[in-house]
């Protein structure tokens, strides 16, 4: 975790499975991260067991990848 006892917006993780999860918002008490998986496979393997809700309009409205690409995660490597 950061040196801040509580996670905050952008602590970046990377997990020995290869996934690598960014914290997006900390709010009443509840943390909403993004998770990037290293394939398809691995992502379809997590959400196997998981109940399918549709679409979060919100989320599907944010800016593509292109929209963040000055962002360098692997520079903030060295910052944890």
């Amino acid at each position: 975790m950061s040196d801040s006892e509580e996670p905050v917006a952008g602590d970046s993780y990377d997990h020995p499975d290869g996934k690598s999860e960014v914290v997006y918002l900390v709010e009443d008490g509840r943390v909403l991260t993004f998770r990037e998986y290293p394939s398809v496979e691995a992502f379809e393997a997590t959400v196997d067991g998981a109940a399918y809700r549709g679409i979060d309009e919100a989320v599907a409205g944010l800016p593509g990848r292109e929209a963040f690409a000055e962002l360098d995660l692997d520079d903030a490597e060295g910052d944890s």
